[in-house]
């Protein structure tokens, strides 16, 4: 497991990879870049996630041929309830899908939009990657479980 600096050109690969969604997706898909790759300064997974929000997640699993034309693998909801869950290897990517209405789409959103251009939440979710990639750089699990305590602090925020 690797986390890097911000880099600029994620934008640029989530915009790619929005536009070639869009490209094969029939019906009404809105996109956002999510994640910490969205956040300018912030240090990420050479990862990008991007939320897809849909009036109804039956039309995506009736579209899994599209998706996988482009690349993408199934993965069903994947431990999260409501979403529809598509990965991507060549370019890593995560598309996490979810009926308008679900609750995970504004606790998406809501992160970037506290984290956006506060240095001092920035500062301080990188020293944390930081240390804990230190600590545990082949386990993914427990380095997810330790930013637990600061994605609760910036969710209740709002």
């Amino acid at each position: 497991m690797y986390i890097h600096q911000h880099k600029n050109e994620w934008k640029t690969e989530y915009q790619n990879e929005a536009d070639l969604i869009l490209s094969k997706y029939n019906g009404s898909i809105n996109l956002y870049h999510i994640g910490s790759t969205a956040v300018s300064g912030l240090y990420a997974k050479d990862c990008i996630d991007i939320l897809g929000v849909v009036n109804n997640t039956a039309d995506v699993r009736a579209q899994k041929p599209n998706f996988s034309d482009v690349g993408y693998t199934y993965k069903g909801e994947y431990g999260l309830a409501g979403r529809e869950y598509f990965s991507k290897t060549k370019r890593k990517v995560h598309l996490h899908i979810y009926q308008l209405g679900n609750l995970a789409i504004k606790k998406d959103l809501n992160f970037i939009h506290v984290m956006q251009g506060n240095l001092t939440l920035i500062n301080e979710l990188n020293q944390i990657k930081l240390h804990l990639h230190n600590k545990y750089p082949e386990d993914k699990d427990s380095y997810q479980r330790g930013k637990e305590y600061f994605y609760n602090k910036v969710h209740n925020m709002l």
